[in-house]
Formats: structure tokens, sequence, C-alpha cells
């Protein structure tokens, strides 16, 4: 499917997404157009407010989705009716899975065939996301149109790395804040839930990964725009190493160990903790690159002049620093440290890393822990690895994500 990235290009398809009609310079008689705003806006869902407008009017407008341009009361949005272009079948490399990955990827695979709904829950490391390449290479044989979606941006270029290695003749589309893909529709989406506020009824099948993680999780927003980019008989599969009781009344897989076999590193809590513990925790990992949590984002610029002042130099990223993606990945290739807050708690791979939580028992939730915990020992090459809880107080989160992990090492697959 030829489509392009300028948003004022003729050519521009927009088959299967609602634009503001403002961004199209030509019609065609196949385009349709509604209000934008009436009882609630047509693009996000939300109820709109009273204000001045450059029409002369009091119109309504929607402060919701602002961020996506301005919408009022005497603006349009606009479709292009006809259906979308078929999709080509396409294969995925070879990939070697486990027998119990190869278990759930056959219970996906048949999800995807009869359509309906499944969770898999799956601990950290497990290596989910070579278990859906069967079900999407057999989505697309059927001339199924695949999105895997996740809440998270860094989340999204991670899953797009790996799908587009695994399948190279395929044309996959990543949509994520500031991507030059946006507003595109391929035969696989890799997505995060925000930008999907433009597709409407165009995905046959849907991967929502980090189902609960934030700003997904109780977010119905972002629930209603994956719910409206799907077709009527979508088939949905959720994933998640940290599922809610929501999330369990679907038909459930587990799959509660990692790929290469080793157990899951369980947490060792240090409280309470010292300035002098957490430095010889940083050397006594001096050789391996080091991943330090840290609960909010005004806390990184203390802990920085802290350990500088003993010595050590840090670097620190979080979620609206502009260099965040360089900064990550100038990480993945030395053994320096990153201070980071819960931006990285998920969706990163970086091998043998060590990884620290300072006042872990301010503000992390008990998922918040499993997830940063499930940084460790991913490589089959590094299965093993410390990661240390760092707390003044003790806290019921701590314990039970403690528990939690522990629990995990114990369960086999269901």
């Amino acid at each position: 499917m030829k489509q392009m990235g300028n948003e004022g290009s003729e050519a521009m398809d927009i088959r299967g997404r609602w634009i503001s009609a403002k961004q199209m310079e030509t019609r065609l008689s196949t385009h349709q157009l509604i209000p934008a705003v009436t009882f609630t806006c047509q693009r996000c869902g939300a109820f709109p407010v009273k204000g001045p407008c450059t029409c002369g009017k009091r119109c309504y407008y929607c402060r919701q989705c602002i961020a996506y341009g301005k919408l009022r009361t005497c603006d349009q949005l606009i479709t292009d009716t006809r259906t979308l272009d078929p999709v080509r079948p396409a294969q995925h490399r070879p990939v070697r899975l486990t027998p119990a990955q190869t278990t759930v990827a056959r219970t996906i695979e048949q999800t995807i065939l009869r359509g309906g709904r499944l969770l898999v829950h799956a601990v950290c490391g497990a290596g989910k996301t070579p278990m859906f390449f069967p079900g999407i290479e057999r989505a697309l044989a059927n001339g199924k149109r695949v999105l895997v979606t996740a809440p998270r941006a860094d989340v999204v270029r991670e899953l797009t790395h790996h799908i587009k290695q695994a399948f190279p003749t395929a044309h996959v589309v990543s949509l994520y804040g500031g991507s030059a893909d946006r507003l595109l529709l391929g035969e696989i989406t890799v997505s995060t839930t925000h930008q999907l506020i433009h597709y409407r009824s165009c995905f046959d099948v849907v991967l929502l990964d980090e189902v609960d993680a934030f700003p997904f999780h109780m977010n119905w927003t972002l629930h209603r725009y994956v719910k409206r980019a799907m077709t009527q008989k979508a088939a949905l599969i959720l994933l998640s190493a940290t599922p809610s009781m929501w999330h369990r009344r679907y038909p459930t897989v587990r799959l509660m160990r990692r790929y290469h076999g080793h157990p899951l590193p369980v947490p060792r809590l240090k409280s309470p903790f010292t300035m002098q513990s957490i430095v010889e925790w940083l050397h006594q990992y001096e050789q391996q690159p080091r991943l330090v949590f840290v609960p909010r984002i005004a806390a990184l610029e203390a802990w920085q002049t802290r350990l500088k002042e003993v010595g050590i130099d840090v670097t620190t990223v979080h979620a609206e620093d502009p260099d965040r993606i360089e900064k990550i990945q100038a990480f993945r290739t030395t053994n320096g440290i990153l201070l980071t807050t819960t931006i990285l708690e998920r969706g990163v791979t970086i091998s043998n890393v060590q990884v620290a939580v300072l006042d872990a028992d301010q503000g992390f939730s008990t998922k918040a822990l499993i997830q940063i915990s499930g940084r460790v020992g991913r490589d089959a090459a590094y299965p093993d690895g410390d990661i240390s809880f760092f707390a003044n107080d003790r806290s019921d989160a701590l314990f039970y994500a403690i528990h939690q992990i522990q629990k995990a090492n114990r369960w086999t697959t269901s």
C-alpha cells in the first residue's frame, strides 16, 4: 500500500483514518465529511467546552485532544470511504521457541484465526515478542491487517526493531510521537495507543502489549482508541507480566518461566540503607552496566549531585528528556551508570545489566517493582544478576513484589 507521509500531499491516503479536513488540500468524490465536534468530540470522544472562535461565534472545542490540532464545532473530519488494499502474505524468519513458548504461540495463532480474546500472562523475559510471530504470519496469509500496540514509545521502538527484523518483506509502519510514519497504515502497524486516535475499523488482529502499563491502565479514552481501531470481528490478544483482575476475565494462557529456563532474579531488600551502601553496590558492579531507578524526576538531580560528591558520575534520563533515545542507545554499549525514572521499567533489554532501586518504599507500585526487577537476567548469556531494593522503610509493595517473583519461580506453564 503506497502512502505519503506529507499531510498536505494530494496523494495522501486516509482510508481507515479520520483527520481534520483542514489537512487536505484536495477533495475526492470518495471523501466523506462529518462535523468534528457535536455533543462529543468525534476524534477522541471527550466532552467539549465553549469558547471564542475565529469564525466569529462561540464554538464548542475539545481540550482533550488539542495536542493533535484544535477541533471546533465549525470544523470537519474527513476520511476516504474506499476499501483498504489487500494484505500481502509475509513469512517471518526462523525463530527458535521452547516447548512452553510453542504452546503459547499456538494458542495465540488459534485466537487470531477464530477471533475472540486472549490474555497471555508471561513473566518478564519470557520472550513474548517471538511468540506472536507465527500468529502474525498466519494473519497476513489470511488477509488480516495486524496492529501491535503498547502504551509507551520506548516499547514501540523496541517492538518495531524486532518485527522489522522478523518480517523483512512486510510493510511495517511505526507510530509514536515524532515518528516519520505518522498517519500511515501498514500490513503490520506498530503503534503507541495514543497514535490510534485517528484510526477506525482497520485492524483485524490487535496484539496489545504491556496492557497494565501507565498511561493505558485505567485510561478509558485510550481503551476507546484501541476499540475503535478494531474491525467488528477482530481478534484481541493482551500481553502482560502483571495483569489486573479485570484482564484475567479473559481466556488465559500462562508462561511462568523465562525462555532460557533460568528463574527470575529475586530482589534483595536493603532497609535501612546508607549512602555508603549505595556506593559499595555501584563499585561492586563497575564492570557491568548499572541501571539505577528513582521514584520521580525531581529526585534525579538530587541523586546525581549526591553521587558526584562521592566521585561517581552518572547519566540521567526521563520521559521529557529530548536526548532520551541517544542516551539509552549509548548506555547499551558501555559499563556506565544510568539514573532513570520508571520510564525504563519495561520494554528495554540490556545485556548483563545490574539494577538498583533507590527509595524503593516511596512511590513505586508492586507492578513497577516487578517490571524493574524483570530488567535483570534477560540475556541467555547472563541469566543471573543483581536487583537490589534500597529502602528507608518497609512497604507492602516491596514485600508483595518479592512474593510475586518468588511465586512465579514456583509456577509451571499452564
